[in-house]
């Protein structure tokens, strides 16, 4: 289960996911509802492992250290 089988099966984008999950305020509640009940129903559990990599550079360099 990725982020984007909840996109589509929420019939959101993959920001919209992303920033549900993140608690970012510019969604709206009736968006967000939606959401999470997609991600309850599918149980997508995000990967933390992938969040770190892609959203921390530093990260990356110590992998390869």
């Amino acid at each position: 289960m990725t982020i984007k089988d909840v996109a589509k099966y929420s019939g959101v984008s993959i920001t919209t996911i992303s920033r549900v999950i993140n608690n970012h305020p510019d969604v709206r509640e009736e968006v967000r509802a939606k959401v999470w009940k997609a991600i309850d129903e599918l149980h997508y559990v995000p990967n933390g492992s992938a969040e770190t990599n892609s959203h921390h550079p530093l990260q990356k360099e110590k992998l390869c250290l």
